[in-house]
């Protein structure tokens, strides 16, 4: 995984780790998928919001975008059928952004979904 904007990199969880990672002290410097983190709960969690959703501020719409997202299995099938790849993707953030027990840290690639996000937690929180 790497974001070259921030010189961020670090791999994902390794296959010799996938269904340990969490809890071996190799895999705190690995980043773990949906499919390894599901089903676990830790304090905090970080969720890296790749390219693969984005947000189309004019109509307001989130989208995945097929190109981006990763998951040669997952995507199969879905080529042109954006509707249901959005819906999968949304499904893996919900998923992920959800383990977190006490809190949750996200960062998002597309500023756009930033500004969203950053704007409908304004108007939850002041509520």
């Amino acid at each position: 995984m790497k974001i070259p904007e921030y010189n961020f990199s670090m791999p994902w969880n390794g296959r010799s780790l996938s269904t340990t990672w969490a809890i071996k002290t190799d895999g705190i410097n690995q980043i773990g998928c949906v499919h390894t983190s599901h089903g676990l709960e830790f304090d905090y969690v970080g969720v890296i919001i790749g390219n693969d959703i984005k947000f189309d501020s004019s109509s307001t719409c989130l989208y995945a975008d097929y190109s981006e997202y990763k998951d040669k299995m997952g995507k199969r099938g879905l080529k042109n059928d954006n509707e249901r790849l959005t819906e999968l993707v949304r499904n893996v953030y919900k998923t992920l952004l959800s383990r977190g027990m006490e809190g949750c840290y996200v960062f998002c690639r597309d500023k756009q979904l930033e500004l969203y996000l950053k704007e409908r937690l304004a108007v939850v929180c002041s509520s």
